[in-house]
């Protein structure tokens, strides 16, 4: 058995074998030690693609899962330097933390692509806000689903040891539906309300040579990415000029900030402290 892992089946599968030469299709439950669950949120669907060919998951998942026949359930116990170390994820994994991950295999493939049935029913909103590298204000994206489910993730860039270490933190936040539903189509009609402010992702305007930060290339100004997908594909995206007086009163951008900007605030002061 790999050091680091402990592996108990709880239901044997009778389907085909997962190796290392495939992408597993898994339903994935996250526990901590004592027991509180700290699965991610299922805003793009519930269903988890691990290519087992490369490292796009934590390492204990990637070592536990090879071995499942399709319609298994395996309990993985992972320990943190297989998992997600001293950094955890701030707000959801706490630093350190030994993790029992439930596996489900629902099947495997060759490809690695997301398919149209992985994806949650519904629309789903992404809005992103990027800033330079050497700006005091924090990246932070935001993806909400039309069942009302969403996920405020920030990003901030710390320097040690002259190495840039990058730190995610993210945060649940629940909407009535109603809500969710009025912000998407809010989101959607932005290009319309205000033509002026917005900038289509292939117009051949936007700018984004500058790295992370997006720049409408007509005028400089930057932009925050607005996204709608449904099962998979783009119904709009688009950027929006951050810094636009109408933008900044719109019922979307007001809106957006009640959600955000007490999770900002009480970050920012956590890790300013």
């Amino acid at each position: 058995m790999t050091k680091g892992i402990e592996i108990r089946d709880l239901t044997i599968g009778t389907g085909a074998v997962a190796t290392k030469e495939w992408v597993a299709v898994t339903n994935i439950r996250e526990f901590l030690r004592r027991g509180d669950e700290v699965s991610q949120s299922p805003l793009l669907g519930a269903q988890r693609s691990i290519d087992l060919r490369r490292r796009d998951c934590i390492a204990g998942l990637l070592k536990g899962i090879p071995g499942m026949r399709v319609g298994g359930v395996r309990e993985i116990i992972i320990s943190p330097h297989l998992a997600y170390g001293e950094a955890g994820i701030p707000g959801r994994i706490p630093a350190n933390a030994l993790l029992r991950c439930v596996v489900e295999l629902i099947g495997i493939r060759k490809c690695s692509a997301v398919l149209p049935d992985d994806w949650i029913p519904g629309k789903i909103l992404m809005v992103s806000h990027y800033r330079e590298m050497n700006d005091e204000q924090m990246n932070w994206s935001l993806t909400l689903n039309e069942r009302g489910n969403s996920r405020l993730a920030f990003f901030k860039r710390l320097q040690s040891n002259h190495q840039e270490n990058p730190i995610l933190s993210q945060f649940p936040i629940q909407l009535e539906v109603e809500d969710a539903e009025r912000l998407i189509r809010q989101a959607m009609d932005l290009p319309d309300e205000m033509a002026e402010n917005c900038v289509a992702w292939d117009s051949g305007f936007v700018d984004n040579t500058g790295g992370t930060v997006i720049r409408d290339n007509r005028t400089g100004a930057r932009c925050m990415v607005v996204q709608v997908m449904e099962g998979g594909k783009n119904l709009c995206i688009f950027g929006v000029h951050e810094d636009s007086r109408k933008f900044l009163e719109s019922r979307f951008y007001k809106t957006l900030e009640q959600l955000i900007r007490p999770h900002l605030e009480s970050y920012a002061a956590g890790t300013s402290s």
